[in-house]
Parts: C-alpha cells; structure tokens; sequence
C-alpha cells in the first residue's frame, strides 16, 4: 500500500490531536455467498481535518462509515472517537452519536417539516425522549438553528417546507442538521453523488470550510477522482475492503488510481456497501 500521511503543521508546530482511529476494522456480511465489505482498515484522522475516502461503488466506503458510528457492528477491530472507544453498549454509543453528525447522499429530510424543524432535530441527542417525542425545543435550541443555517446560506429558507427545495438546498439543510449536533465529526456518505458538478462543488466548499474554519474533523466519501483532486489534502484509497492509498491527493498518480479503481473493475457496479 502506498502511505503517506501527510504532515498537518508547519515546522515548529504541534500537530493536531487523532480524533478518529480505525484499527485493523474488518466487516463481513454473513450468509449466502458472505461478503467481506472491509479488511483490516486502519486510518487514523486528525482534529480539524477534511479527509476524502475515494473509491468505486462497491469498496466498502460505506459500511466504513456506518461502523464509524456503528449503523453497522464490525466484525472484528476497534474504532476510538475522540479517545472513547465506539462499542454497541447504548449509554456510550449514545455519548459518541452526539459527537458524531452525519450527511447522507439522499439527504434524508422530513419534507413535510420546515427548514428549521429539519435543522432543529439536529439537537434531538441534547434532550430527554419525552421532549424529543413531542420535538419540544427551546430559545437556544432555535439560535444554534439559524446559526448553522446562516453557515451554508440558507437562514433565507428557514419557514420553507423541505419539500420545496432544490436537491443542493436539501443539502446544504442537511448540513446544517449535522452542524446543529455541535458535532466534533462529520461524517458525509457520498454527499454530491445526485447533485450537478456546480452544486457538488458548492456542498463539497462548505464541508472544506467546516474543517477549516471550525475544527470539525470531516470524513467525506467520494467515488469521484477530479473532486478529490481538487478538495481534499488528504486521500484514503478503497478498494475491495481494503486501504491501497494514504496521501497526499497530489500523489494521485495514474497508477494509484488503477490500484484503486482497476481493482473493482470485475467485481460489478453494484451499490456501494
């Protein structure tokens, strides 16, 4: 494997503290004819950092992501979230799902709620079940809202229904949505796939800014080359359940990118897993 973690800091300079660590993950999928969607995934991620994890449908990136925030129990390995280890106990899972926002390629709004009850279930860890039940939120609740909305441009939306907006405004609501969890990372699953390369841009610039100018750590996955040329420091390379790359994205040569798309060239254009 081609690994080259890149340096965070100027000489004489700290670097930022590990904020996620995937420890030797793997994940199978059993029954008929198991498949093995990771194998043996190491990365570790730094506070702050905007880290783009590239491959073709198929790679595992998606179910790297769901054991992240264990949406999926991984086989065997460990994963530790701002130094807590991410188990399926529920008291401690609850604790690291707060820290842990996400953005999903399909954005997964309420589309008969408004802009701002999309936003607002964002604080829904924050409160008791019998608040989140009845979506009872107070003054501060709101204020945090409209201030993640104002962060992507659309505090102008906040009373629209969902419903009304368009594919890249659902978007940017739904990262809002994350933001308004106060999370310390972010984890977006294909955030552009369905979007147009203007739009895709625009998304992919707000989650860059998140990183940079909140500190929040941001795993992005991506199945497209030139945005993860143009975006991201940092390329983590999947292929078949497996890292091949960890580098800088301009070490993104002709011959990395075989390794990491080539690869899953038999294997079909299934959905990712």
């Amino acid at each position: 494997m081609n690994q080259e973690p890149p340096e965070t800091t100027t000489p004489g300079q700290e670097r930022n503290p590990t904020m996620v660590s995937v420890k030797d993950v793997s994940k199978t999928y059993a029954g008929a004819g198991a498949t093995e969607a990771l194998r043996n995934v190491s990365i570790e991620v730094r506070e702050g950092e905007f880290l783009v994890i590239l491959g073709p449908s198929g790679a595992g990136k998606s179910t790297l992501m769901r054991c992240i925030n264990r949406l999926v129990e991984p086989t065997s390995g460990s994963i530790i979230v701002d130094g807590r280890e991410v188990t399926s106990r529920r008291r401690e899972l609850r604790a690291v799902r707060r820290q842990v926002g996400m953005v999903f390629q399909q954005f997964n709004l309420v589309k008969r709620l408004s802009v701002l009850m999309n936003v607002l279930s964002g604080r829904l860890a924050y409160h008791t079940l019998w608040r989140s039940l009845i979506y009872s939120f107070n003054k501060e609740d709101k204020r945090i809202a409209i201030e993640c909305l104002a962060r992507v441009n659309m505090e102008h939306k906040t009373f629209q229904r969902a419903d009304t907006l368009s594919g890249g405004e659902q978007q940017r609501v739904a990262i809002a949505r994350a933001l308004a969890q106060q999370p310390k990372v972010i984890l977006a699953d294909e955030p552009v796939a369905s979007l147009d390369p203007k739009i895709a841009r625009q998304v992919l610039t707000y989650l860059k800014q998140i990183a940079g100018e909140l500190g929040i750590t941001v795993l992005c996955n991506l199945h497209q080359v030139e945005y993860a040329r143009e975006y991201a420091e940092r390329v983590v390379g999947l292929s078949r359940g497996a890292v091949v790359f960890d580098g800088p994205s301009g070490k993104l040569t002709d011959d990395i990118l075989q390794q990491i798309y080539y690869r899953d060239s038999e294997a079909g254009d299934d959905d990712d897993v």
